[in-house]
């Protein structure tokens, strides 16, 4: 694992400063989802800084004014805290549309292309550029940016299975490279919302390419179902519909990595393998930050979770996959405690996570001062 790039690649994608060509948040080889009238709730974040550079990132409407978005996409670059509000807008189309050679004027984009201010922004008090915990974050907007039909609910325990199948959607740069050592410029960025299917790979073969998953309590480990075909640093919404036909958002993108390590070079190696954070001990936070209540977010739907076979990475583990556990079958195995168990020992269940990928890197302090002393250049 090339623990002194997880730093470099993290920060660059950060909200602070760092934008300037430099922000790699995209989906690629995806194909356009505009016309499935499905993804009204996904939200177009664009941060901002003082010197007018600019990138975007995907978010999702839970109600008209609240946006769940990765913690990476509005988190001070050295301080992993919440940037300034009047740096951050919220719309509804591709970034491309304000963003003219990542640079932006945000109150033009608010008065023209119908963007709103964020009101408050608020990032897990867990999250950790360098460990990649707690990838979450909340925007609370100045303004209603859709009607209460547009909006999507979470799921508050998505089906983790090895093969279940879900899609992936995100606006960004469309470039194949993730970043990794070889930071380059973003862009283009896509004009249509994008979307690739992926497959949840077997819990072995994920630890392999990154060794916390295996410590992890909120994440969600998938490959490409097409190689070529991927979500990259960042830039995905986990999304299934469900029975009823209304679509329910599982997770948000953490990491990619491959064989090679975290950050992966490129997010379409044949060894892709994507990090999604997911809702499950969220929920109650996401209540004590907004006027929100469970009710309003959280997917009383029924998901069918079907399967469907990854390339790459996950099909030399076929077999393994094949005999692995849900969640749900390992927590009835071991008499483990339920959802809402989970959820009411948040407090405790988040520090243990934090605590546990720290614990991992205590000895690799060194590669990862390193990348911080990197990550303060930009």
């Amino acid at each position: 694992m090339k623990l002194s790039t997880i730093a470099f690649a993290t920060v660059a994608a950060a909200g602070s400063g760092v934008f300037g060509g430099h922000l790699e948040k995209r989906v690629v080889g995806g194909s356009s989802a505009a016309s499935s009238g499905s993804y009204t709730f996904v939200a177009d974040i664009v941060v901002g800084s003082s010197d007018g550079k600019a990138g975007a990132c995907t978010g999702a409407l839970i109600s008209p004014t609240v946006v769940v978005t990765s913690a990476g996409c509005v988190a001070d670059s050295v301080s992993n805290k919440a940037v300034s509000v009047n740096t951050v807008i919220v719309g509804q189309g591709s970034a491309s549309s304000v963003l003219g050679n990542n640079t932006v004027s945000l109150s033009e984009a608010v008065a023209k292309s119908k963007y709103v201010f964020a009101k408050e922004v608020h990032v897990h008090p867990g999250y950790n550029s360098i460990a990649h915990t707690d990838n979450i974050a909340v925007v609370v907007l100045t303004q209603p940016l859709a009607s209460a039909d547009q909006t999507a609910k979470v799921i508050s325990k998505p089906g983790s299975a090895a093969k279940t199948a879900y899609t992936a959607v995100g606006w960004g740069s469309t470039a194949a490279q993730a970043g990794g050592d070889n930071f380059p410029s973003a862009g283009p960025f896509a004009s249509q919302l994008q979307q690739v299917q992926l497959s949840v790979g077997s819990k072995s073969a994920c630890t392999d390419i990154w060794d916390s998953y295996a410590n992890l309590t909120n994440s969600l480990c998938l490959n490409p179902v097409k190689s070529s075909a991927n979500v990259c640093n960042g830039d995905g919404l986990l999304v299934k519909t469900a029975n009823d036909k209304s679509v329910g958002i599982a997770g948000l993108l953490n990491i990619v990595g491959d064989s090679d390590g975290v950050p992966a070079e490129t997010c379409t190696s044949s060894s892709a393998t994507d990090f999604f954070t997911t809702f499950t001990n969220y929920i109650s936070w996401i209540t004590q930050i907004t006027s929100l209540q469970e009710s309003d977010f959280v997917s009383k739907a029924t998901f069918t979770f079907d399967t469907v076979s990854a390339s790459g990475n996950d099909k030399d583990n076929e077999e393994e996959a094949e005999g692995s556990l849900s969640d749900d079958e390992e927590e009835e195995k071991s008499g483990s405690h339920s959802s809402h168990d989970h959820e009411s020992s948040l407090d405790s269940e988040e520090s243990s996570e934090s605590s546990s990928a720290a614990s991992t890197m205590l000895g690799l302090a060194s590669g990862s001062l390193a990348a911080m002393l990197i990550a303060s250049l930009f």
